[in-house]
């Protein structure tokens, strides 16, 4: 009986409730895409420190980087304000800048590089198998 008690009160506090602060500016888009890094389109993806604007997937397209012979995935819209027309994010070396108010981001990690931006970048789930890269949300 008291072994049934512990497991009732560890049950009830070990599903508190954790609150997980969304962007207020990105909405979750559903989307799967996969890409082939022995195709030209992606061979700077090959590269440790190469980077790739893929248009085909998330809200305003999806920003590829290898870090370290991985591939991560980020939202190319800013995170930190709605989508507009300036709020795509262009690739410069290994950061992203949104062109609405100079806000950078780093491809290794999403954090905003610049005082003032909340929100990192928004990032989308990968899974590698040899060539093939799958992109998805």
């Amino acid at each position: 009986m008291r072994y049934c008690k512990f497991l009732v009160v560890l049950v009830f506090f070990g599903c508190a409730k954790n609150d997980v602060e969304r962007n207020p500016f990105l909405q979750e888009v559903a989307f799967e895409q996969t890409v082939n890094l022995s195709l030209p389109a992606f061979d700077n993806l090959n590269y440790q420190g190469g980077s790739l604007y893929w248009p085909y997937g998330g809200i305003r397209g999806v920003l590829l980087f290898n870090l370290a012979g991985t591939i991560m995935a980020w939202e190319a819209s800013c995170p930190n304000h709605a989508p507009s027309d300036c709020s795509t994010t262009e690739i410069d070396g290994i950061t992203a800048s949104c062109a609405c108010e100079d806000y950078q981001y780093s491809l290794a990690t999403g954090q905003p590089l610049t005082e003032g931006a909340t929100y990192s970048l928004l990032f989308y789930k990968v899974q590698q198998n040899g060539t093939q890269v799958r992109i998805y949300n």
